[in-house]
C-alpha cells in the first residue's frame, strides 16, 4: 500500500544525553524532532520514542517525549516543497548538483 502524503503526518520530539564533546548541547542534551512511520503513534509516547531513538542510535534515558500531528499549515508547507522538488527534478535540478545549475 502506498503512502498518502496528502494526510497530516505525526511527529515525535524528544531529549537524550550528548556525547561528552557535544558543546552545543544545552543542559548536556540534544534534541530530535521526526516523523513517526510506522504506525509508532499507535504506541505509548515512551514505547514510540525507543524505537525512533533506536533508529538514529541514540543512546541513554529519553526525557521530554512529546507526539502531535502536524497542523494543516505545516501539511501544506510540507506539500508545497515536496511539489517544488518534483518540479525541479522534471527540469532536470537536482539538489546533487552542487550549485552546477
Amino acid at each position: 500500500m502506498a503512502f498518502d502524503h496528502t494526510q497530516r503526518r505525526w511527529k515525535i520530539s524528544y531529549s537524550y544525553p550528548a556525547p561528552a564533546d557535544a558543546y552545543w548541547a544545552r543542559d548536556g542534551l540534544l534534541e530530535n524532532t521526526t516523523y513517526l512511520n510506522n504506525g509508532e503513534e499507535r504506541l505509548r509516547h515512551e514505547e514510540a520514542a525507543a524505537i525512533i531513538a533506536k533508529q538514529f542510535r541514540h543512546e541513554g534515558p529519553l526525557t521530554d517525549v512529546t507526539v502531535w500531528q502536524e497542523t494543516p499549515e505545516e501539511r501544506d508547507q510540507r506539500m508545497a516543497a515536496r511539489q517544488r522538488a518534483e518540479a525541479d527534478e522534471a527540469r532536470g535540478v537536482h539538489w546533487a548538483m552542487g550549485g552546477a545549475n
